[in-house]
């Protein structure tokens, strides 16, 4: 349980993050500027926590499956 619990709470770096969500570096500033995604400065570098890289991503895919479901009914 501390293990996972020290897992999830890992901040991962700008270029972790890229590659964590699959996308551009002007991509990942978009979300953050546009307040789907939530960072932390330290010092000069950028961190994310996983569970908000998780969230942008839930965010995002339930309008998606939303629409789909109203299509299929």
């Amino acid at each position: 349980m501390v293990v996972q619990m020290i897992q999830e709470d890992t901040l991962l770096t700008f270029k972790e993050a890229m590659s964590y969500l699959r996308v551009s570096r002007s991509t990942l500033y978009r979300l953050m500027w546009s307040g789907q995604l939530t960072g932390h400065k330290v010092g000069s570098t950028w961190r994310f926590y996983r569970d908000d890289l998780r969230a942008c991503v839930d965010r995002e895919i339930a309008p998606i499956v939303l629409r789909a479901e109203a299509v299929l009914s």
